[in-house]
């Protein structure tokens, strides 16, 4: 029975890792694609940080891509359609991936 509940608690601990692990990738994702939409509106001074914590709290009252789409669309108006912001939110989601998981390995 002890084997039992140390494999439980093992398999708990690796799923809240991984969790934190995913939750930091797609914070660290969302100020990249913050910082790169500040940079094509041509306000990358100001711009990055009122928009990533729009991203940051909107992706904590509901998560996925669409939300963030809205507000980069809002954000950045007529400069990026849909399938651009799709198409950087993943390449930025896989950036955001290899830095985390290279912090985390050194």
């Amino acid at each position: 029975m002890a084997l039992f509940k140390h494999r439980q608690k093992s398999i708990e601990a690796k799923f809240a890792r991984d969790e934190e692990l995913e939750f930091q990738v797609r914070i660290r994702s969302l100020r990249f694609v913050a910082s790169w939409a500040a940079l094509l509106k041509g306000d990358p001074e100001n711009g990055v940080d009122r928009l990533v914590e729009r991203l940051i709290r909107e992706h904590m009252r509901a998560p996925g891509d669409d939300s963030a789409i809205a507000i980069l669309q809002e954000h950045l108006g007529d400069l990026a359609d849909e399938s651009l912001l799709r198409r950087k939110l993943d390449e930025f989601l896989q950036d955001a991936r290899a830095v985390v998981l290279y912090d985390k390995a050194g």
